[in-house]
């Protein structure tokens, strides 16, 4: 039996650069709006740009809202991933409460990791998809020595 903590213990630290871009992108164009040229052909005025400099802001403060609200619900509740022989059980959250959820590794179909993205992907026979994300891990080396006890 091998178990892997799944709980991020800094998750305002590890979503700190998406954070202060967000608050950049959103304060910026405010403060100081400007429009984009290519040339002397204005492309898009302060307005336009503005507008999409601040919608892009609010995404990714949203973004960095949700990762810290998933960590934190995974470290109260004692995120672990837990390998036996042939079963493999993991924390999910669902409508703000963390479950327990089971599957065997013989129903693994596919299995892909994202390194752009930092997500291992686990398609099981049956078509489900679990996604489990490295920020929530301890390190990039407990990922993939959960994805190598998965494939064998």
């Amino acid at each position: 039996m091998k178990t892997f903590n799944y709980a991020s213990t800094s998750s305002i630290k590890e979503n700190l650069t998406s954070l202060i871009l967000g608050v950049a992108l959103i304060v910026i164009p405010i403060v100081y709006p400007f429009g984009i040229r290519i040339g002397a052909k204005p492309i898009l005025g302060p307005v336009p740009t503005m507008i999409l400099m601040i919608i892009a802001g609010l995404y990714m403060l949203y973004t960095a809202y949700r990762k810290i609200r998933q960590a934190r619900a995974l470290s109260a509740k004692g995120g672990v991933i837990t390998v036996d022989d042939e079963r493999v059980t993991y924390p999910v959250i669902r409508k703000g409460g963390v479950e327990q959820e089971t599957f065997a590794i013989s129903e693994v179909s596919n299995l892909a990791y994202d390194e752009d993205d930092g997500i291992l992907t686990v398609v099981l026979n049956d078509g489900k998809t679990i996604k489990f994300d490295v920020d929530f891990f301890d390190s990039l080396d407990q990922l993939k020595e959960l994805a190598a006890l998965i494939q064998k």
